[in-house]
């Protein structure tokens, strides 16, 4: 057997820079590992401080950029055959590799202090796919090792007796000895991530049973929706909303892209600084546009990459019906608007903060204040998302009224379709996209059923009709102009 390493303080601080630079985790960047031909639990070993084989050792600093290992390695007239400190136990589990990991200190410090200083029990990580929640909760488990005894990451993804089962991992005779057995393994202090939180009430009866009992441990959720107000109020829990990249930490993913800082940030507010977002288009930049940012931009369109346009799909059928009615508003009017102006145009404005609230925490919407007034708008990936929905929305209410009768409408009903106020009709981009998406879709508008149409919303009571008559108005005037 070859002569062993390992790596001395100052060296493990080096090696800390480099992987920063590179956007890499410790332990969790598979390219790490699988490029210096050995495995993930080594290079666990090499962070610990304990001793790997130096051809192992050499790998491992040369693929992050290290060429001069003697400079990490430990001089072997200090080295000893005992590590630099007790390891922790740690199960990754269902734990996935990321390939990079950006920024992120300040929401990294903010987990570190609730859980080794205020001892929070519990912990939501709620947002929006493709953010990142699962990369920070991976650099932070990275980060703990030397503060907690165990770190268990499993998906609760899976049924509560096979979530209980794979928490302890041993079988479990029933559901009421797995939640004792798990409260007891929880009493010395260990870090447990459960991803995929997705809502199942039996679940959430799990979360809230463990979350009030008298233990050492914390419990990190990530879920796309935030746990239920309940969970707010237990001592010792905490929630954290996360929100897209910094202007920083964006620049170093778009490292791949050509273009001025300006174009890069441009670029990055498009996609909400949402990381998986600016992967997937960076990739279209690179095969499509020779790497030209500028000439990417130069479109002037959103492009939704199907991973994306996915997520937002799961998120957009987890919405109340007040939640997606805003949505849509906030796509007609395609500019911030003021509370007190949303307020005014919904036709039934009960539960509308409420509503806001929660868009604005699960990063569908963005808050500004215009004249010291809360206003809200839809980033514009959001917004391209939004506005396929709300034509497609449309296209089905008409169809589905050439069958059956106006009471088929909904949406016509309830939301004006240009934002009032405005006079550029066919010049509106909802309303060309509607009449894109009809004319492709029905040869003839129904122009005679529309006249009838509009008789009938004629008789009904204004309660009721809403904005349907204008909007048929707009409807026969624009489905009869060329495109």
């Amino acid at each position: 057997m070859g002569q062993s390493v390992r790596a001395s303080e100052t060296g493990l601080a080096i090696a800390n820079q480099a992987r920063q630079r590179r956007g890499w985790t410790k332990t969790s960047t598979a390219r790490w590992w699988q490029d210096a031909h050995t495995s993930r639990a080594t290079l666990r070993r090499f962070w610990r401080g304990e001793r790997i084989q130096q051809d192992t050792f050499i790998a491992i600093c040369q693929t992050v950029g290290l060429d001069d290992w003697q400079t990490i390695a430990e001089p072997l007239s200090e080295a000893s055959d005992e590590p630099l400190s007790r390891p922790p136990l740690i199960d990754w589990g269902d734990a996935p590799d990321v390939e990079q990991f950006y920024g992120r200190q300040q929401e990294l410090q903010q987990l570190r202090t609730w859980i080794v200083l205020d001892s929070a029990k519990l912990i939501n990580i709620s947002v929006l796919g493709g953010i990142g929640k699962t990369a920070l909760a991976l650099a932070l488990a990275e980060q703990l090792q030397t503060d907690v005894d165990h770190i268990i990451w499993r998906s609760a993804r899976r049924p509560l007796e096979a979530l209980l089962t794979a928490l302890l991992d041993a079988p479990i005779e029933t559901v009421d000895q797995g939640l004792r057995q798990l409260l007891k393994t929880m009493q010395s202090p260990r870090l447990i991530i459960l991803d995929d939180m997705d809502g199942d009430p039996l679940h959430l009866d799990l979360l809230y049973q463990q979350s009030r009992a008298r233990h050492q441990s914390c419990l990190l959720v990530l879920s796309r929706q935030p746990l239920p107000p309940q969970f707010h109020l237990l001592n010792r829990a905490q929630h954290l909303s996360l929100s897209g990249l910094s202007a920083d930490a964006a620049a170093q993913l778009l490292h791949g892209c050509g273009g001025h800082s300006y174009q890069l940030n441009a670029l990055a507010r498009i996609y909400g600084h949402n990381p998986l977002a600016l992967k997937l288009v960076t990739v279209t930049i690179q095969t499509v546009f020779n790497g030209q940012t500028a000439a990417f931009l130069a479109q002037e369109t959103v492009i939704l990459p199907e991973p994306i346009r996915l997520l937002f799909k799961q998120q957009f059928e987890t919405l109340g019906p007040l939640e997606r009615s805003l949505i849509f508003w906030l796509t007609i009017w395609q500019e911030p608007i003021s509370l007190c102006r949303l307020q005014t145009h919904v036709l039934n404005p009960t539960g509308v903060i409420a509503a806001l609230s929660t868009l604005v925490q699960h990063a569908l919407a963005t808050q500004h204040f215009l004249s010291h007034e809360p206003s809200f708008s839809l980033q514009p990936m959001v917004q391209t998302y939004a506005m396929d929905e709300l034509v497609e929305t449309i296209i089905q209410e008409i169809s589905q009224a050439q069958q059956q009768t106006i009471q088929s409408f909904q949406l016509l009903r309830t939301h004006c379709l240009i934002r009032p106020g405005t006079d550029d009709i066919l010049g509106d981009r909802i309303l060309t996209a509607l009449q894109e998406s009809y004319q492709n879709q029905l040869a003839q508008p129904p122009l005679a059923l529309i006249e009838d149409w509009l008789q009938q919303a004629k008789d009904d009571a204004p309660s009721t009709a809403g904005y349907l008559s204008f909007n048929l108005t707009i409807l026969r005037d624009l489905l009869t102009s060329p495109l």
